[in-house]
């Protein structure tokens, strides 16, 4: 015969006086996107004023063919103020060899490219930031993507 016990232990007290850093929504601080089109790679380094759930990259040069590239958290502050998010894409020599996370079939060159780059709060149910670069930005409103006004510019990776 078993026997089970179950022992009920209170949960720790939270310190509510002070600021919670998953109560508000994580924004940007600062967004750097390079590109090296001769080597095929792009480099994205994003820094959030907070915890986040990760965010997104999307590009498109006609808003019908559309990738999404997730990106995380890379290294997080402890006590929940900042979250350093990165992501690395090569560049597919077919495109058969896209995959999400990892290789696009955009380089830099590509006519009309623009890019949609979206952060999510914490459990990753609702964008809180964006920014987007491109000739026109805002053709991801007329694709109906999204609506971001915050441009950022490509730099050549160094």
């Amino acid at each position: 015969m078993w026997l089970a016990v179950l022992v009920a232990c209170p949960a720790p007290l939270v310190d509510t006086s002070a600021s919670d850093p998953q109560a508000r929504d994580a924004l940007f601080t600062t967004v750097r996107v390079s590109c090296d089109g001769d080597a095929g790679k792009w480099a994205l380094d994003m820094k959030a004023d907070g915890w986040t759930g990760g965010g997104a990259l999307f590009l498109s040069a006609d808003g019908v063919y559309v990738e999404e590239h997730g990106f995380g958290s890379y290294e997080a502050a402890v006590d929940g103020s900042s979250d350093h998010l990165k992501l690395s894409l090569g560049v597919a020599a077919e495109f058969q060899d896209v995959h999400e996370g990892s290789s696009t079939w955009f380089n830099c060159g590509t006519p009309s490219l623009q890019g949609l780059l979206v952060l999510r709060n914490r459990d990753a149910s609702a964008l809180t930031d964006c920014r987007v670069f491109g000739a026109a930005p805002l053709l991801w409103s007329e694709w109906g993507i999204g609506d971001c006004a915050e441009l950022v510019t490509v730099e050549p990776l160094p």
